[in-house]
């Protein structure tokens, strides 16, 4: 591996780092020499990402936390430092989505994405700025959607969160790049992850997802790794502000 991608030494948080693209990523970082803790919100799912890593030869940590609570993201943050020196990498991946016509979604929907997808990208970011300030430099990675510079029907408040992720990413990469912190956005296309599994279901809409997509197919979160080490690495010290989309073409293809 190209020695500005190696992690190691580096300590890194991967929020909704149980499953999906979130594990993939803690793989990818683990196996770049990143000392990773995955953040869930629920035990037993942690302990089957821990499993899942531990059967690759890597090794990592599990921490409770739900990321639209700020106090649980400052206390994963606090435990992360105390335990391993500090903060290096914070990847946040834990989203929710609710699919359904704009005109049927209650206030209760709109709360709860905008909890996940929003309030715990910004705690994420600001918990961990806080340490990354001190010691002189990191890296924030927040995960959005391609639906973000692409709109789709039926997700309308979901669209809307991933959008104030985009901006939040720039807005947050200005008042912090002073401090050596660089804040970038990664956006997939459609992933098979168990967020999902009801869209993979559909041959339809799989149809649909694989005639407009130049690639000919949906993500898988391997597809995501790349980019992602990339982002938390060395390779993109000069990079912020910047929101990546890994669509297989999509969007260049009108």
């Amino acid at each position: 591996m190209i020695k500005q991608f190696r992690m190691d030494g580096r300590v890194a948080i991967v929020t909704g780092g149980t499953s999906g693209i979130g594990l993939a990523i803690a793989k990818a970082l683990a196996d770049a020499g990143a000392r990773v803790v995955v953040a869930g919100r629920l035990q037993e799912r942690g302990e089957e990402a821990l499993e899942a890593l531990r059967a690759d030869g890597l090794d990592a940590d599990f921490r409770s936390c739900d990321v639209g609570d700020a106090s649980s993201v400052s206390a994963l943050v606090g435990e992360v430092v105390s335990s391993h020196g500090g903060l290096n990498v914070m990847v946040n991946s834990a989203a929710i989505n609710i699919v359904k016509p704009a005109l049927d979604h209650t206030p209760a929907d709109v709360d709860a994405l905008l909890t996940s997808n929003v309030r715990g990208a910004f705690f994420c970011a600001q918990e961990a700025a806080k340490v990354m300030v001190d010691q002189g430099g990191g890296k924030i990675v927040l995960l959005t959607s391609m639906v973000a510079e692409r709109a789709v029907p039926n997700q309308s408040a979901y669209v809307a969160t991933k959008g104030a992720v985009v901006s939040l990413v720039r807005a947050l990469a200005l008042e912090w790049a002073p401090h050596g912190i660089q804040v970038n956005a990664l956006g997939p296309q459609l992933t098979k992850t168990p967020m999902t599994g009801g869209l993979f279901a559909n041959p339809e809409k799989m149809a649909e997802v694989h005639a407009r997509t130049p690639a000919g197919r949906a993500g898988v979160p391997e597809d995501l790794t790349g980019a992602a080490l990339f982002l938390c690495s060395a390779a993109s010290d000069y990079l912020t502000g910047q929101h990546i989309v890994v669509d297989g073409g999509r969007g260049a293809a009108g």
